[in-house]
């Protein structure tokens, strides 16, 4: 543990530095914007820290909102009211002293109740095991999922192995778990609703409707989701809502994305198709 402790009391030390020299050298009124912009700023980069955190999987919404209120607490406390706060002398700077010193303290005692180091070491130890196959590091993956369940990203990745395997039944149930744990992310649902759809041997059902539609929903770019509906309409020889599908999905894509050449090829043929369906027989 020693080679996260180490960094993080190094990085302590040099925030608590930012804080506690300007507070020893007793800055002046004309100081007060510029001990404000620091606050800010600080401010700015906790927020940026917690938000990457979140997206990660190392909080939950509820400690990312906490994490938030607690920053925005200690830039109220630390910033200046005016001519008022520059007229605080010793006392204000007390109490800001006591703040730079508590701060850390109890932001070290929240980690060690909410952090996620856990999760953290499991990281490291994949990224050691990059060479190994994938069988061997779907097993890791099982085994850390079993022990620590609550990591959204995990089994996220976990689904993505199994997709690589063609064990689409076990993707799907994986991307489930990732999905309900991170509050149903669009990008998610899609990869769910795939996985489903091969796992049900190419059949089109209510549950992937639903589930593609609640993705359109929250991002009706979402390309998994998109690719997928287009391509259940193709097969189920609805080609005009297939084309529908598959022109949102070209134009969501980059003019360079290789992708993109696929996706209008397939909607040349299924136009073809339906042009071909509409007209008399002879």
């Amino acid at each position: 543990m020693i080679d996260f402790w180490l960094p993080a009391a190094l990085l302590l030390a040099v925030a608590m530095a930012f804080v506690l020299v300007p507070l020893l050298r007793a800055p002046g009124p004309a100081a007060d914007a510029d001990r404000a912009a620091l606050n800010v700023a600080l401010y700015q980069e906790r927020l940026q820290a917690l938000q990457a955190q979140h997206q990660s999987g190392l909080l939950t919404p509820a400690q990312l909102e906490a994490g938030r209120a607690e920053a925005a607490r200690t830039l109220l406390a630390d910033s200046p009211d005016g001519p008022a706060g520059a007229a605080r002398g010793k006392p204000g700077m007390a109490l800001a002293l006591a703040a730079a010193i508590l701060v850390p303290l109890g932001a070290g005692a929240l980690y060690w109740h909410w952090g996620s180091l856990d999760q953290v070491v499991q990281a490291r130890q994949y990224a050691g095991h990059t060479g190994e196959s994938l069988e061997r590091m779907t097993a890791r993956l099982e085994a850390a999922l079993a022990a620590t369940p609550d990591a959204p990203d995990a089994w996220f990745f976990l689904g993505r192995t199994y997709m690589a395997q063609d064990r689409w039944a076990d993707a799907a149930a994986a991307f489930e778990q990732a999905a309900i744990r991170a509050n149903r992310p669009p990008e998610w649902l899609g990869h769910w609703a795939q996985a489903l759809y091969f796992a049900g041997h190419q059949q089109w059902t209510p549950q992937l409707q639903a589930l593609v539609d609640e993705a359109l929903s929250g991002d009706p770019e979402e390309a998994a989701s998109l690719t997928l509906a287009g391509m259940a309409a193709f097969e189920g020889g609805r080609y005009a809502q297939a084309v529908v599908y598959w022109e949102r999905l070209a134009a969501a894509l980059p003019a360079g994305d290789p992708m993109r050449d696929t996706v209008m090829s397939g909607i040349a043929r299924a136009r073809a198709l339906d042009a071909a369906a509409a007209a008399p027989a002879r």
